[in-house]
C-alpha cells in the first residue's frame, strides 16, 4: 500500500517547529557514509528506468526485506514506486561513473550490458538484489519504499570494498579486519543489524 501525506487514511504528523534548518541538517547528514546503489525497474510503458540511490538499508531477515528512500521530485519516482519488481545494484570502488550516470539526465542504459529480467539487471555490477515492493510510507519529501528480497546475485565472496557517498563525494570503504576480529561475529545482533 502506498501512503502519501494527502491520503485521508494517514495520520498527519503533528506540526512541530523544526529545530534546525534544512542546510544544517543536510550538512550533518553529509558526515554519515551511505551506500551508493543503482535501482532499476520497468516503467508501465515497458521502458527501462533507473536512478542512483544512497538511502538504502536492511530491515528484516525473516522475511528478508530492505527499504529505499526515494526523492518525490525524481523523474523515476512514480515508475519505481509502481513497479512490480526492482533490482538494487550495490556499487563497488571503480563504479562511481555508474552512480554519476544514473544521477544525471542522460540515456542511462546506453552502452551498458543489461539482462532483461523482471527488472533490468546491470550485469557488470557484481552484487544485485532483486526485490518486490511491499509497501510505501510518507517520508516528507521522500517516499519510504519497503521491498521483499526475492533473489540475490553475487558470483563470489571476494571483498573489494564498498562504494559510499560521504561528504558529498564517492568514497571507498573496506572492513577493518583487526577490529572485526576483536569484536566477534555476534556483534551486529545486539544492534538490531541484519548485515
Amino acid at each position: 500500500m502506498i501512503i502519501r501525506r494527502d491520503d485521508p487514511r494517514t495520520t498527519p504528523l503533528p506540526h512541530i517547529a523544526p529545530s534546525v534548518d534544512g542546510d544544517t541538517f543536510r550538512e550533518a547528514m553529509a558526515q554519515m557514509a551511505a551506500p551508493l546503489t543503482v535501482l532499476t525497474c520497468y516503467a508501465p510503458d515497458g521502458r527501462m528506468c533507473g536512478l542512483t540511490v544512497n538511502a538504502v538499508c536492511s530491515v528484516s531477515l525473516s522475511p528478508p526485506m530492505l527499504l529505499v528512500c526515494l526523492n518525490r521530485a525524481n523523474l523515476s519516482h512514480d515508475a519505481v514506486v509502481g513497479a512490480r519488481e526492482l533490482c538494487l545494484h550495490v556499487l563497488e570502488p571503480g563504479q562511481q561513473d555508474l552512480a554519476l550516470r544514473f544521477a544525471s539526465p542522460v540515456d542511462r542504459f546506453r552502452g551498458l550490458d543489461v539482462h532483461p529480467g523482471r527488472a533490468p539487471e546491470l550485469t557488470d555490477v557484481r552484487l544485485r538484489v532483486s526485490c518486490e515492493p511491499a509497501g510505501a510510507l510518507d517520508g516528507g519529501d521522500h517516499t519510504i519504499l519497503l521491498a521483499r528480497v526475492v533473489r540475490v546475485v553475487s558470483p563470489d565472496r571476494r571483498d573489494g570494498g564498498g562504494l559510499v557517498w560521504h561528504r558529498r563525494g564517492a568514497a571507498r570503504v573496506s572492513p577493518l579486519r583487526r577490529l572485526n576480529d576483536s569484536i566477534g561475529e555476534g556483534f551486529g545482533e545486539g544492534l538490531g543489524a541484519t548485515a
